[in-house]
């Protein structure tokens, strides 16, 4: 059965053993999804696009729709699954001793009711026994940390109803910090309005956190009260570098979240960009406390050889099977470094680059990928964040921090963009014609919008009226087009060549002319135009 509000849907408990003897007998353990072997791992947490051989055969406008589909790929990798298994064993132990209607799950209610009372949130001052069980996250922007989260958690309903008794389980609370940094009372805003969107009929923002005037502490215990009757097993604090942004008490709040994760007895992870390493440290306790389960730290995906093939060289082998060009190119290595020194293993960056490559060789009608391509792409389409893979690049840590909380490149803006070019070029075809007036000048702008010097565009614009084979702009900028990856004269259906050019005297082009006309070499042409040397005279005998 399915219980839904307006962002959520609930699903009703079903219990399965966990065979684990501390995990029996827990409803909250026995609601969850089993946990998965390495193999459904990976099955779960892969996303390839819909991709057939037969579409590179469609129409551009629809082709570079399918390659927008690279937008969700993810290729799983042993870092993702070791992920998901942490935060599999994060969500059950932290169940361990916090089953429904017992002495201890009472005496928690207990306990948060007399903080209220005596004006406090969490005990922050003593030292706690709670195992370990909290973690941190940390890796530069792109690595695809909040990405593989999201997937991980996913396998895992939002809401677990448990009927019998009568409760709304959250196996996971997903908050993400503001960029301004967050307060105290922030924090405890962000989480009641969760709840709100996760629980059907909910109402704790208004009911704590709008009424009157509460204390930080009495808020907190609000909050407190509300994780507990929800059995809320994981807290997921994401961003947690924009804590270096708040105006103040930066380490009140890392305290109030270590120690709130102590007394409910709800593990923690923290994900963040490098600048987290700063935040988690702030003193020893919460240094000590991040790393509970081990601190994880996703660097950027690193080359192998040939003989020990590394993460990126997986990663890229599966994503350039993804081509929808007409032309497609098996993947070498001069390819694979070009990529790579531009990406620097960044897979965010690595999947847009090698999508707007496949979009810039559709337009340019090329319909391939090739290593210039790349490098015209990366420096046109990556600017933004160029800063930031040169710093990668040369492994230079203090640009890094300067550069850490650059702004993701927006795929569907990239799209939009490459489809703005496309579509422009081609929307006045049907009314402009040759003998227009706009014709011409209108294929001249689709050359020159390559790359392609003005004057030039210009001149292959006028041959393709001349040549009475295009009937209409669309046909004009194809056979443009196709006039610049083989430079062959353009054949008129009802008139004859025109003539050649008249060089000048010293053109060195005429020696190809007259040892045609003469049935000479180019060579001996060129010697008589004082164009080579006698290298006897020059080179020592």
């Amino acid at each position: 059965m399915e219980y839904r509000n307006s962002t959520n849907t609930a699903v009703e408990a079903r219990y399965s053993d966990p065979r684990l003897s501390r995990y029996q007998g827990n409803p909250l353990i026995e609601a969850l999804p089993p946990s998965l072997d390495d193999i459904a791992l990976t099955e779960a947490l892969m996303q390839y696009p819909d991709f057939h051989s037969d579409q590179r055969n469609w129409a551009m406008h629809q082709r570079m729709q399918l390659v927008a589909g690279l937008s969700s790929f993810m290729v799983p990798l042993v870092r993702h699954v070791e992920l998901a298994r942490t935060l599999d064993v994060l969500m059950r132990e932290g169940y361990v001793g916090r089953e429904p209607r017992t002495i201890q799950h009472t005496q928690m209610f207990q306990k948060i009711y007399e903080n209220q009372k005596a004006g406090i949130s969490f005990s922050t001052g003593r030292a706690s026994t709670t195992p370990q069980l909290s973690t941190s996250l940390i890796g530069p922007s792109g690595v695809g940390k909040t990405t593989t989260i999201e997937r991980v958690l996913a396998m895992t309903p939002t809401v677990l109803h448990h009927p019998v008794l009568g409760i709304w389980q959250i196996p996971y609370l997903h908050i993400e910090t503001p960029h301004d940094g967050v307060s105290v009372k922030g924090l405890a805003h962000s989480i009641l309005r969760k709840v709100d969107s996760l629980i059907p009929d909910a109402n704790y923002y208004e009911l704590y956190g709008m009424r009157g005037k509460p204390s930080v502490e009495t808020l907190m215990n609000h909050v407190a009260r509300v994780m507990h009757i929800h059995c809320v097993g994981l807290l997921v604090c994401d961003e947690i570098q924009n804590l270096e942004n708040a105006p103040k008490n930066k380490q009140s709040l890392m305290t109030l979240l270590v120690s709130a994760s102590n007394e409910l007895r709800v593990p923690i992870m923290f994900i963040g960009t490098n600048k987290a390493r700063r935040v988690l440290g702030m003193d020893f306790r919460q240094a000590r406390r991040s790393v509970g389960k081990g601190s994880v730290y996703w660097d950027r995906l690193m080359q192998g050889s040939p003989e020990e093939p590394g993460e990126w060289d997986d990663f890229l082998g599966v994503l350039w099977k993804f081509q929808w060009t007409q032309k497609p190119i098996d993947l070498n290595p001069h390819l694979s470094d070009t990529m790579y020194h531009y990406s620097q293993g960044v897979i965010d960056i690595a999947i847009k680059l090698f999508a707007a490559c496949q979009w810039r060789a559709m337009l340019d009608g090329s319909e391939t990928i090739t290593a210039q391509l790349i490098d015209a792409v990366a420096k046109k389409e990556l600017s933004m964040v160029m800063p930031m893979i040169e710093a990668l690049r040369n492994n230079n840590l203090k640009a890094l921090e300067a550069y850490d909380d650059i702004a993701p490149l927006d795929f569907e803006d990239m799209l939009r963009n490459a489809e703005s070019q496309y579509t422009g070029k081609r929307l006045r075809a049907a009314s402009t014609r040759p003998g227009n007036e706009y014709f011409a000048p209108s294929v001249a702008t689709v050359l020159t919008h390559l790359g392609v010097e003005a004057e030039h565009a210009s001149q292959i614009a006028s041959d393709v009226e001349a040549s009475g084979m295009a009937s209409n702009t669309l046909d004009g900028a194809a056979l443009a087009l196709k006039h610049l990856q083989s430079p062959a004269k353009l054949k008129s259906k009802t008139t004859k060549l025109q003539p050649a050019p008249i060089l000048a005297s010293g053109d060195l082009r005429n020696a190809i002319r007259l040892a045609k006309s003469q049935n000479t070499s180019v060579y001996e042409q060129l010697a008589q135009m004082g164009a080579v040397c006698d290298l006897g005279k020059v080179l020592p005998v």
